[in-house]
């Protein structure tokens, strides 16, 4: 199974990211994005790929053993943005401004994960939570990103492992187990 660790969002946030995106008419102004669904929005904190039953039951026994040890933190949410850049934009994304607590989540989660020999996405971690996908090139004007300004923000209390089942509509994901933090 497709899985990955993250931390589901609010669902006022979600809401409210929902209104930007309506408000801001970006389906218009960004035609060719594969607009992620709002009950789909979250932050990955580790992209785990195909994993077996086995495995999951090992990530869950990381995941008790150090969720618990993190108190509930805000994230605050800002900016939008491209991977990789504007001139060739891959993904548009909502900015999570610096917290320590979550690089110190993010760091501790990596290293059970290393400890046990889980592969995982090992890219540098850059909070951000993913708006919509862009398969085909799509010009993204400079002054019209520069208007553009999400702020929201929310306490995190858990972190879940989630499962993805990929359709041709857009990807399912099924929360397997939620850790509620201390």
């Amino acid at each position: 199974m497709r899985c990955f660790i993250a931390i589901d969002l609010d669902s006022n946030v979600k809401a409210n990211i929902k209104e930007f995106i309506q408000q801001e008419n970006l389906n218009q102004i960004f035609k060719g994005i594969r607009w992620v669904k709002p009950d789909n929005f979250h932050i990955t904190l580790a992209f785990l790929g195909e994993i077996t039953t086995n495995q999951a039951s090992t990530v869950k026994n990381i995941l008790e053993g150090i969720i618990p040890k993190h108190e509930p933190f805000v994230i605050e949410m800002s900016d939008v943005g491209f991977f990789p850049n504007r001139r060739n934009p891959r993904v548009f994304w909502i900015g999570i401004k610096e917290q320590p607590k979550l690089l110190k989540l993010k760091h501790d989660i990596d290293k059970g994960l290393t400890e046990s020999n889980i592969n995982f996405d090992k890219k540098p971690f850059s909070p951000h939570l993913t708006l919509g996908r862009i398969k085909s090139s799509v010009e993204i004007k400079s002054e019209t990103v520069e208007t553009l300004d999400f702020k929201d923000s929310f306490l995190v209390k858990e972190v879940s492992l989630m499962k993805s089942d990929l359709y041709s509509n857009g990807p399912i994901y099924t929360e397997l187990y939620s850790f509620k933090l201390g």
